[in-house]
């Protein structure tokens, strides 16, 4: 995670309650008639769009287009995901990943098995570390260091704080195989996805030569590929095969061509602790029993301890921890980049922490009580259904994100959370290359997925007014960088003086 940088300050003050307001069609005249004029224009008269715009300070309406009707977020579903965390969890909250001896040691040998307790850690991975095998080596050097070389027993990653689903209930199967499609789990590294370095060969019908990580379990990658002429273009399916948990990469690459591609590992919690395993191998540290994997609460491990409860088992003690950054830091790496596997490892972690299990179901749950019970949302105004935004099913009006908007910016962590989010001219953000002439000036979250684009978040305008916004479009039938185009339109306009 790169080092933040001084931004401007921008100062909300929230002086109606989400609760009471009720935003009215219409808005500023010359804002009414300029954004009017880019969404009433061919083809932008056939989307659907929901706009809310407020001045921060006075909370009145700058523009408003159907503001309480419900549209797919896509990815502004992240904003109420991470606002739910920040406010339940703490900006402060760290994940902690722990080992545990479940069994007595004596001269560098644990009599028992060494136990891994899963917390949903989704910093695992080179936006925080060099990558996740090497969080994974430096837990087991810290094993080596404290002179434990042996353990008689097995090797078990304890998940049982989370249910063992791993895709998200409303999402399409033609999403699973990709990277923006990864799935989780209480103990998954390098954010679900497998990196490949696919190299082909020297002449044409030749087989590609493959390499992947994180490495886990033996031969999981099977390449079908094949090599093609230099001038041919490269082409690579992923298939998964749950039966026998192979990740199959089929067609062909480009001879002397070498490529990099990012796919779901689809088998996250199985694939880390392959690697874990492999990690202690690697720092001399034998495990007689082998590695294995404890779904459920209640499992017996070492000399009576049982999984879930490794803490008040009082024949286990603490051997190594990895702890993550604070949430703040984390919901930086989510919002920025948009990035969705790291949000559904919170929205399931917010089930675990808040809720009454570690499930996406319980997850949307405790988001749902928090935008209706604390910020005050219209319990008619929200269908939340995944963390991300990837799932379709997903429902917001442009008035409850506003609320949400608002409810942050009056909290202790407003500036943290405006931080967080993405801002033209700004790396690896989704808003880097959108809308320069606003750089400094506007923190924003897009999103997008088939026909639905998004943009919301906080503006300064030319007159020094804080405009917090809500921009949604749905069953456009348009390409997205055309939708784009108009919605940031809309943000100049509402950026200039009345």
């Amino acid at each position: 995670m790169r080092p933040r940088t001084t931004r401007p300050a921008l100062v909300l003050v929230v002086l109606l309650g989400a609760a009471c307001y009720r935003a009215q069609v219409g808005g500023v005249g010359s804002h009414r008639r300029a954004v009017d004029a880019i969404l009433d224009a061919s083809p932008m008269d056939q989307v659907h769009f929901g706009v809310l715009a407020l001045d921060a300070r006075t909370g009145r309406t700058l523009y408003a287009r159907n503001p309480n009707r419900k549209f797919v977020p896509a990815s502004n579903q992240k904003i109420l995901v991470t606002s739910a965390a920040v406010s339940l969890l703490g900006a402060d909250f760290r994940y902690e990943t722990s080992l545990w001896a479940a069994g007595p040691v004596r001269d560098g040998t644990l009599e028992g098995d060494l136990v891994l307790v899963g917390s949903g850690d989704p910093t695992l991975s080179d936006r925080f570390w060099d990558s996740g095998e090497t969080a994974l080596a430096g837990l087991a050097d810290s094993v080596r260091a404290r002179g434990l070389v042996r353990v008689t027993g097995r090797l078990i990653v304890d998940v049982s704080l989370w249910d063992s689903a791993s895709v998200g209930p409303t999402w399409e199967v033609e999403d699973l195989g990709f990277a923006y499609g990864s799935t989780g789990g209480a103990f998954a590294i390098d954010e679900g996805e497998v990196r490949l370095v696919v190299s082909g060969g020297l002449a044409p019908g030749e087989p590609a030569e493959v390499t992947w990580t994180p490495v886990g379990t033996d031969e999981y990658v099977v390449s079908r590929l094949t090599t093609w002429p230099a001038d041919s273009t490269r082409r690579v399916r992923p298939s998964y095969l749950p039966e026998s948990r192979r990740l199959v990469v089929e067609g062909h690459v480009p001879a002397g061509a070498v490529d990099t591609l990012s796919f779901a590992q689809r088998d996250p919690v199985r694939q880390a602790s392959a690697a874990l395993a492999r990690a202690f191998a690697a720092a001399d540290v034998e495990i007689d029993g082998g590695a294995d994997i404890a779904w459920e609460a209640g499992e017996i491990v070492g000399p009576g301890c049982r999984t879930g409860a490794l803490r008040e088992c009082p024949d286990a003690a603490p051997v190594a921890a990895l702890r993550s950054p604070p949430l703040l830091e984390i919901v930086e790496g989510i919002l920025e980049p948009s990035q969705n596997w790291m949000t559904e490892q919170l929205l399931r972690t917010l089930g675990a922490e808040r809720g009454e299990g570690g499930s996406w179901e319980e997850g949307a749950e405790v988001v749902r009580r928090f935008l209706v019970e604390t910020v005050g949302v219209d319990s008619l105004d929200i269908a939340p259904r995944d963390g991300s935004g990837l799932s379709a099913y997903n429902l917001v009006t442009p008035r409850a994100i506003v609320a949400v908007l608002r409810f942050m910016a009056a909290s202790p962590t407003a500036a943290g959370y405006r931080a967080a989010l993405a801002e033209p001219g700004e790396e690896g953000s989704t808003l880097e290359r959108r809308l320069p002439e606003l750089q400094g000036r506007l923190f924003g979250k897009t999103g997008t997925i088939s026909n639905v684009n998004s943009l919301s978040g906080y503006l300064v305008g030319d007159n020094g007014r804080d405009i917090v916004f809500s921009i949604l479009s749905n069953g456009s039938g348009l390409p997205s960088g055309r939708v784009r185009a108009a919605i940031d339109d809309v943000v100049s306009v509402l950026a200039r003086k009345e």
